[in-house]
């Protein structure tokens, strides 16, 4: 699937968000730790999604869906996760700290998604040892058994996933587990807020040091997915890209505080409580220094879109140090060079010397990369081609007809 967008129309308008990816995965994951119904609203209707369902329900799960509603209920007939889904989504391994928990067994493939990267699991494994648990690794494959325990345990680094598994290992598990170095994402204290009105013993919300008791059984719930920060991100890069005037509804600032304060110097933004309004004038020189970090600092999945509003900027110097995932670095750079950008890599840095951009024809190399690829070619001069979209459409819903009605000009070609 690929998108034709013709560069250089200005978007303007309302635009909502829909929930959050990287949110409703984690929950979806833990869902494996009740036979009771849990249902979770405004549930992104994406491609990762849609496979974390079918991952779940063929391990045994009941699901239903209803438009943004879904219901989960039920227990597991097997540990053993599904090949052809797990291998599909980086968040099939977040069943690997809940099916611990519960069933005290899991085989899990190796999880699929974006080729951004090493993206090593050291994190996880090493904290479920430190919880009692045996594993075992072969090149493709995790086979890990035990019941766990409460432990101390502190992350090398902040790590999203790892502290979504511990803490789905650690709810039913026996004692008092104490993790530190947590990562404080917006997604990992919605699913510390849809654990504990499950039932769990959590103190720490929201910080970097948890301290969880495990306690016997969950029950069912009823919980909000949050709004999705990246895809907010993504509606302000575009309006940046067309020198638009765009409110984007259904979001948090509060989440959003790295990028907005990347705009803030060189563009009017209002900021409400659950909106955003973002008029652009004109380009601004340059976006200065940025390195990705752990929340709340600048996000890695943020960083595409700047590379691409730092390729568009007016004849300044961007310098962007990606601290995560290396090839999120190249990929982007050499796709944006055939619109004629004009960026050096060398290891973890890239120089963007911001210039205007022409239409061409572009590929996607992955979910976040893609996106950013949209937003140059809104800008630039002519007519462009992404292609290989199915990468944008595992965490963006309709995300061409949303920007369409906006004002953007793209065709879909299936």
């Amino acid at each position: 699937m690929d998108y034709i967008i013709d560069g250089g129309k200005r978007l303007g308008g309302e635009i909502s968000v829909y929930g959050a990816k990287n949110c409703a995965l984690a929950l979806l994951g833990a869902t494996v730790l009740t036979n009771d119904t849990v249902v979770l609203q405004n549930c992104p209707q994406i491609e990762d999604v849609n496979n974390m369902l079918r991952l779940l329900k063929a391990m045994g799960k009941k699901v239903q869906r209803k438009s943004d509603t879904v219901q989960i209920f039920g227990g597991l007939c097997t540990t053993s996760a599904p090949w052809q889904y797990a291998t599909l989504i980086r968040g099939s391994a977040l069943i690997l700290g809940s099916t611990l928990a519960r069933y005290h067994s899991i085989d899990l493939p190796l999880p699929g998604g974006c080729a951004i990267g090493a993206r090593p699991m050291d994190i996880h494994l090493l904290g479920l040892e430190a919880m009692g648990v045996t594993v075992e690794e072969t090149p493709d494959s995790l086979h890990c058994f035990g019941i766990p325990k409460g432990t101390n345990y502190n992350l090398r680094f902040a790590s999203v996933g790892a502290t979504e598994n511990l803490l789905c290992a650690s709810v039913l598990a026996k004692g008092e587990s104490v993790f530190t170095n947590c990562a404080t994402e917006p997604e990992v204290v919605a699913l510390e807020q849809m654990l504990v009105a499950m039932g769990a013993d959590i103190q720490g919300i929201g910080t970097t040091t948890l301290v969880i008791n495990g306690v016997d059984r969950l029950h069912g719930a009823v919980f909000n997915v949050i709004p999705d920060r990246i895809v907010a991100a993504t509606y302000l890069a575009a309006t940046v890209a067309t020198c638009g005037d765009v409110t984007i509804t259904n979001c948090r600032p509060a989440h959003l505080t790295a990028f907005i304060d990347l705009l803030r110097p060189h563009f009017a933004i209002i900021e409400y409580e659950d909106a955003i309004r973002l008029t652009v004038e004109k380009q601004p020189s340059s976006y200065g220094n940025v390195t990705t970090a752990p929340y709340p600092l600048f996000p890695t999945d943020m960083q595409s879109l700047l590379m691409s509003l730092a390729a568009f900027s007016n004849g300044g110097q961007t310098t962007i140090c990606e601290k995560l995932f290396e090839n999120r670095l190249q990929h982007n750079a050499q796709e944006l060079a055939k619109m004629g950008a004009h960026i050096d890599v060398k290891d973890d840095f890239a120089k963007v010397y911001g210039r205007g951009l022409h239409g061409a024809t572009v590929q996607a190399h992955d979910l976040r990369g893609g996106a950013g690829l949209v937003v140059a070619a809104l800008n630039a001069e002519g007519r462009s081609r992404v292609r290989d979209v199915e990468h944008v459409n595992r965490g963006y819903s309709n995300l061409a007809q949303n920007l369409v009605s906006i004002g953007a000009k793209i065709t879909v070609i299936d």
